[in-house]
C-alpha cells in the first residue's frame, strides 16, 4: 500500500506544470522534476539529485531563499525572483523547510515561470500607452505640421529669392534641413502610435538599402558620415519585404549608428548583407562606444528606452515592430575592437500561405 502511495506521489510530482526542487539540509538536491528543468532552462546533467545548489550559478536566488528560510524559520509564499537566463526570466516561488520535530531536514521549492505572464502584462501596458499616444498624436500632429509646412515653404521661397547671396542661402538651407528633421521626428511618433500595415513583395535588396540611405541622407550629410556598403552576394540580391517599411527600419539603425558617434571626429557606418540559411541578414555596424552596460540588449527595443541624449526612445521599438511584421528578428551586440552591430533577419522566402504579394498584416 505504501509503495502504491509513494508511486502515485512521485508520478504527480513528475507531471506537475510547476517546478519542484527538494534539497537536504546541506543544500544537496534530493528531487527535481522535469518542469524545474524547463523553467530553469538547465540540462539534467547539471541539475540532478546529488548536486549541490551552491555549485549551480543559476540557483543563486534559491540559495538566498534557503538562507532566509534558515534564518527566519518561516515559509516563503509567492515570492518573485529574477533569473538572468537567455534574457530576464521571472519565477513565482513558494518555499518552506522540511522538518522532523525541531530538526531541519532540508527544504522544498515550488515555482512556476511568470515570464510570459509578465510579457503579456507589459504588452497590455504598451498597448495602453500606444492608445494614449495615438489619441494625443492625432489631436496635435497638425499643430506641428502646419507651422513646419509654413516654415519649409517660406524658406524655399526665400532660397529662390536670395540665390545671389550665398551666405544667406546657406543658412536658409540649414533651416530647411532642420525643419525636415523635425518632420521626421513627428513621423516617427506617428509610426509608433498607429498600427503599421506591412505589404510584402519581391524587391531587390540594394533598392531597399538605397532607399534607407536616402531617408537619412540629411543626417549623413550633416555629420559628414562615411557609409560603407558592402557588395551584396548574388544569391541575396532579392528580398521579400515591404520596401517602404523595411527601409525605414534600416534608416533608423543607420541614424542611430551615426548619432552614437556624435562626439567622434570620424563617423563610420558599414551596411552589409549575409544569410544564415533561413534569413537574409542586414547588418549595420558602427565604431561608437558600443552598447550601454547598464541596459540589457533586449531592453533596448522596449518603448521609451534610449541611450542617446535627446532621443525619443522610439526608434528601436519601431524597428522591432516592422521586422516582426515581416516575421523576422532583430538582434544587437558589441563588435571588436569597438562599436556595435545591429542585425535584421528577414525570411529568405515568404510564408507558404502567402503569394508574392502578401496581404496587409498589422504589427
Amino acid at each position: 500500500m505504501n509503495n502504491s502511495i509513494d508511486y502515485i506521489a512521485h508520478s504527480v510530482i513528475q507531471n506537475l506544470e510547476s517546478g519542484v526542487l527538494v534539497i537536504n539540509d546541506e543544500g544537496n538536491i534530493l528531487l527535481v522534476n522535469p518542469s524545474a528543468l524547463k523553467h530553469l532552462k538547465l540540462k539534467p546533467h547539471i541539475l540532478h539529485p546529488g548536486e549541490s545548489i551552491y555549485n549551480i550559478k543559476t540557483l543563486t536566488p534559491f540559495v538566498e531563499i534557503y538562507k532566509e528560510l534558515l534564518d527566519k524559520k518561516e515559509s516563503i509564499s509567492r515570492r518573485k525572483i529574477t533569473l538572468d537566463i537567455e534574457g530576464e526570466n521571472i519565477l513565482g516561488l513558494t518555499s518552506s523547510l522540511i522538518k522532523e520535530g525541531e530538526k531541519i531536514l532540508g527544504a522544498v521549492f515550488l515555482f512556476t515561470d511568470l515570464t510570459q505572464i509578465k510579457k503579456l502584462q507589459h504588452e497590455a501596458e504598451v498597448n495602453k500607452q500606444l492608445a494614449q499616444i495615438g489619441t494625443l498624436t492625432a489631436s496635435i500632429v497638425h499643430e506641428f505640421r502646419n507651422p513646419l509646412g509654413v516654415i519649409s515653404g517660406m524658406t524655399e521661397f526665400l532660397i529662390q529669392k536670395t540665390a545671389d547671396k550665398p551666405e544667406l542661402t546657406k543658412n536658409l538651407h540649414l533651416i530647411l534641413k532642420e525643419a525636415e528633421q523635425l518632420n521626421l521626428l513627428v513621423n516617427q511618433f506617428l509610426s509608433f502610435a498607429k498600427p503599421q500595415e506591412v505589404y510584402i513583395q519581391k524587391q531587390t535588396t540594394d533598392f531597399v538599402i538605397e532607399k534607407a540611405i536616402n531617408i537619412c541622407s540629411h543626417i549623413i550629410e550633416k555629420h559628414s558620415a562615411i557609409i560603407e556598403i558592402e557588395k551584396i552576394p548574388k544569391n541575396l540580391q532579392f528580398i521579400f519585404a515591404d520596401a517602404d517599411k523595411l527601409s525605414t527600419a534600416i534608416a533608423n539603425l543607420i541614424r542611430n549608428a551615426i548619432e552614437v558617434q556624435i562626439e567622434q571626429d570620424k563617423k563610420w557606418v558599414r551596411v552589409s548583407v549575409d544569410s544564415d540559411g533561413e534569413c537574409i541578414i542586414i547588418r549595420i555596424e558602427d565604431e561608437g562606444p558600443g552598447l550601454p552596460e547598464k541596459i540589457k540588449k533586449h531592453e533596448l527595443f522596449k518603448p521609451f528606452v534610449t541611450k542617446k541624449k535627446g532621443g525619443t526612445g522610439l526608434g528601436l521599438s519601431i524597428v522591432q515592430r516592422i521586422v516582426m511584421g515581416h516575421r523576422g528578428w532583430v538582434n544587437c551586440h558589441n563588435r571588436q575592437p569597438r562599436g556595435a552591430m545591429f542585425e535584421i533577419g528577414i525570411p529568405l522566402e515568404p510564408a507558404v500561405d502567402f503569394p508574392n504579394e502578401i496581404p496587409p498584416k498589422s504589427v
